[in-house]
């Protein structure tokens, strides 16, 4: 892990201006893209591109990029509560969604079927398809090969939000704070997402176009809260690489369990991006927060 003088305030001024402004750029065409149905070119521009500019900012900044933990440590602890933590956490929080909206529940292929561009759809009979069957499929694969084969765009993230950002926010501001406003502004780089292109909470939602930036903000500072805990705990970049994989990886099968037409309750779940959905992490993030500072005035 950096150490934090070796992060001074110029150079940590010149990293953010690179990770947001820079991203700012590829992530608006890419929820233009989203909203005009064009799933491919927002795949490319936010999935490939956006992802790891922070990566390129922590290099073109001129910080000590080698020592954010390359060496593969993976305590097998840390490595499973990463991998399928969050998998539980968006499951219970989908439990308590469906708890409030029983009547939005429903396994179909709509959800699958509405980001696919229309030439994919064409070219497939998805009708065909037993969407319970394909729910399963999704859940296993969600556990294991899409944290996997993500872990690499999410690496071009955290190295710059884990490895950079909260070390110099936590050192500047304190522990808490520094996790707190880290997370908030991990959340404002995804603005142009919800603002532009409606990605996260889809549909005319309760509160739209404000409380969607604020939910965003919530959600992603509850996750930045574990994710820099199992990174302090490893000192590994890849473990908090592969938790924030296995997070976007969670949201995946529950795109088969909300039926059409209810969009307009993407604010509140049934994914841990959505108000409801997100409680369980915000709860444990919270416990995780208070047993640190419990720990800090025990030493």
């Amino acid at each position: 892990m950096i150490n934090t003088n070796e992060i001074p305030n110029k150079k940590f001024g010149i990293f953010m201006a690179i990770a947001f402004l820079a991203a700012y750029i590829p992530l608006t065409f890419a929820a233009i893209a989203y909203k005009n149905g064009n799933t491919l070119l927002f795949m490319l521009l936010f999935r490939i591109i956006a992802v790891l500019i922070p990566f390129f900012a922590v290099l073109i900044s001129g910080l000590p990029i080698k020592k954010l933990g390359w060496k593969p440590k993976f305590k097998i602890q840390y490595l499973i509560l990463s991998l399928v933590g969050p998998q539980i956490l968006s499951w219970i929080g989908a439990a308590l969604f469906f708890l409030f909206n029983k009547d939005a529940f429903g396994i179909s292929m709509n959800g699958l079927t509405s980001m696919l561009p229309a030439e994919l759809l064409s070219l497939a009979d998805f009708s065909s398809i037993d969407p319970n069957m394909y729910l399963i499929a999704m859940t296993i694969m969600s556990l294991t090969f899409l944290p996997i084969s993500q872990i690499i765009p999410s690496l071009g993230e955290e190295a710059g939000w884990r490895g950079v950002m909260y070390p110099f926010l936590k050192e500047k501001l304190g522990p808490v704070a520094g996790k707190l406003v880290g997370g908030a502004l991990w959340g404002i780089w995804h603005w142009p997402l919800v603002i532009i292109g409606s990605y996260f909470y889809e549909g005319d939602y309760f509160g739209k176009p404000v409380l969607g930036p604020v939910a965003i903000c919530i959600s992603l500072c509850a996750f930045g809260i574990l994710i820099d805990y199992v990174y302090e705990k490893t000192g590994c970049i890849w473990i908090p690489s592969l938790m924030h994989a296995a997070m976007n990886a969670s949201a995946t099968p529950l795109m088969f369990v909300l039926k059409s037409g209810n969009q307009d309750l993407s604010i509140w779940g049934p994914n841990c991006f959505g108000l409801v959905g997100a409680l369980p992490v915000i709860i444990l993030a919270v416990i995780v927060l208070f047993a640190g500072i419990r720990k800090a005035k025990v030493n």
